[in-house]
């Protein structure tokens, strides 16, 4: 048994000790015990700053590109009312206001019969959507789970379909694909090939994706006598704020134009709408001209593929490590998405079905 002795004279320290076999305590380290225990915080589970709802944020987008040098362009897109996605050359993408992609199709397909890999990309973005919208629009009711969108479930749905029509309308083709989704504050990513994706946040990189290549120019790509599959994709999440800018592009851009480039780019522009205010507001967020922007990356790319005596670029750079001599911009579509991410207090939910 314990007692509680109190003796005249201790000092006002917790202290403890062994007398006749008995261990007794101190007043000073009842009291102290009794401090500690009037001192413990209590929690309130019902204080609402403990359930605060989840941060949902929104995408501003601004896109350009242009095709390859001496490529035909479709001036009034015959197909634009059968497929959701858009090309530029032999890339093509979409855009939501909470999902991005863009696939570039492999033109070296182009000297084969049948060949088509502008259509071959473009039917992956299409049915890519899509299936987005399938997901997106599948209203559950209130007591069942949401359904959470995986890139990697999103592009192997759509690989599936792309390879069907292929079959069917006898079309020969692989691209590149690059898959982005903004989940709340979240952003899920699924990357194979060589496009690629940047988060920029207060001018410094906080993301950069790298390229998927079995060996030089030669990437992982959907399609035609191809082993690769969309399991094999990079899969990332990246945390974002309010304010973050994300640029997603084919492999034209990130082979002509280093990162350092990049940002400088993105810097005049914003300087530039400081001092000049742009009239389209539809482009302009938060003062970030994300259409100014990509206009402005995709043309300086498109100087630098054009020109055989360029200094330097990514794609030299590489072309020298494995041994090539390789001088100049690398000439090829290109494609950029730029979208800034913006807060949304209000998001469009969709509301469960009436019960029977």
């Amino acid at each position: 048994m314990l007692h509680y002795a109190v003796r005249l004279g201790v000092p006002t320290v917790a202290r403890l000790r062994a007398v006749g076999g008995v261990r007794t305590y101190s007043a000073a380290a009842i009291s102290q015990q009794e401090k500690l225990r009037t001192n413990l915080a209590l929690i309130d589970f019902f204080d609402p700053d403990l359930s605060r709802p989840p941060l949902h944020f929104t995408l501003s987008c601004g896109i350009a590109g242009f095709p390859k040098a001496g490529k035909p362009v479709d001036e009034h897109d015959s197909d634009a009312s059968i497929y959701t996605s858009y090309q530029i050359g032999d890339d093509a993408y979409f855009q939501r206001k909470d999902a991005l992609g863009v696939a570039d199709g492999v033109g070296g397909w182009r000297s084969h019969t049948g060949a088509n890999p502008a259509l071959y990309s473009r039917k992956l973005m299409h049915y890519a959507q899509m299936e987005l919208d399938r997901i997106k629009s599948n209203v559950r009711p209130m007591h069942m789970p949401p359904v959470t969108p995986n890139p990697i479930d999103i592009l192997d749905n759509a690989f599936h379909l792309t390879t069907l029509d292929a079959q069917n309308e006898g079309i020969v083709g692989s691209t590149t694909a690059c898959l982005v989704l903004l989940c709340q504050d979240e952003l899920r990513i699924a990357n194979l090939g060589d496009c690629g994706i940047s988060v920029i946040r207060r001018n410094n990189y906080i993301f950069r994706s790298e390229e998927q290549q079995h060996s030089f120019n030669f990437p992982y790509q959907l399609g035609t006598a191809s082993f690769d599959s969309p399991t094999d994709a990079q899969q990332f999440t990246v945390k974002v704020e309010d304010g973050d800018m994300m640029i997603l592009a084919s492999d034209g851009l990130f082979d002509n134009l280093y990162d350092e480039e990049i940002m400088e780019e993105i810097q005049n522009c914003i300087q530039t709408s400081g001092d000049n205010p742009i009239e389209d507001d539809a482009a302009v967020v938060g003062d970030v001209p994300t259409q100014a922007i990509a206009d402005a990356l995709a043309f300086r790319a498109k100087i630098v593929s054009e020109d055989p005596d360029n200094p330097t670029s990514p794609f030299q750079v590489r072309a020298m490590h494995e041994g090539l001599y390789y001088q100049g911009g690398k000439a090829d579509d290109i494609t950029v998405l730029v979208a800034l991410i913006k807060r949304d207090d209000q998001p469009q939910v969709p509301t469960p079905p009436p019960l029977p």
